[in-house]
């Protein structure tokens, strides 16, 4: 029983030291993101579409080389995003191809095939096919078994018309100057600085969506 009792006190022991450990370390690896420099404050707090959540709202672009870089990071977020988070994406309108972009996406939205989102990055970044003529996008589309036809009727629809049109409204409401920019919870904006790499953007985005759970 004596070595029994020893065995378990070591074992409690060791667990002890490796979770204090642990802690110790994401405490010290922990950033201290300051408001005004690594995120702003937004001039006035506004309405988010569901209340009973806290709203991320990433704003992109096609083209975007950051955003490419930031799309494999977002892809790996969203799949341990929790239940109390909804997030979104709003596409850029700031010109004519910006606009086709925005059209190509919500029209692989509407379609429930994400994965022609991803695609369209590749092709514009890897492929150099900048996706702004007809043929392009549509060759893009029947990769994935879209006819022609199809992409035509659903990207000329009211539906995608409606949302180019709310896009450009919300970039215009959160004066989004460049991407990737984040909203959250319709208080903060997030976008890489000198300070804050594309890469650790998500960072700034989690420590803002704990702050919004403390509270």
């Amino acid at each position: 029983k004596f070595k029994q009792l020893l065995i378990m006190y070591q074992v409690s022991i060791k667990s002890f030291l490796i979770f204090f450990l642990s802690l110790f370390s994401f405490v010290l690896n922990a950033k201290d993101y300051r408001p005004g420099v690594d995120y702003q404050f937004l001039d006035e707090e506004v309405q988010t579409r569901n209340p009973e959540k806290i709203e991320v709202i990433e704003f992109f672009w096609l083209g975007c080389g950051h955003c490419f870089t930031l799309e494999g990071l977002i892809r790996d977020w969203k799949k341990n995003l929790s239940k109390d988070i909804d997030f979104w994406r709003v596409p850029v309108t700031w010109n004519p191809p910006a606009k086709e972009h925005a059209k190509l996406f919500y029209a692989a939205e509407a379609l429930g095939m994400e994965e022609i989102i991803g695609s369209a990055f590749t092709s514009i970044h890897l492929d150099r096919k900048f996706l702004t003529s007809e043929r392009e996008i549509t060759e893009l589309f029947s990769a994935f078994g879209v006819e022609p036809e199809k992409y035509q009727a659903i990207s000329n629809s009211f539906r995608i018309k409606s949302n180019i049109n709310a896009a450009d409204v919300y970039g215009r409401k959160y004066e989004i100057m460049g991407v990737p920019a984040f909203i959250v919870n319709g208080k903060y904006k997030v976008k890489a600085s000198r300070d804050i790499p594309t890469e650790e953007l998500l960072d700034v985005v989690d420590h803002l969506v704990d702050i919004e759970r403390s509270q």
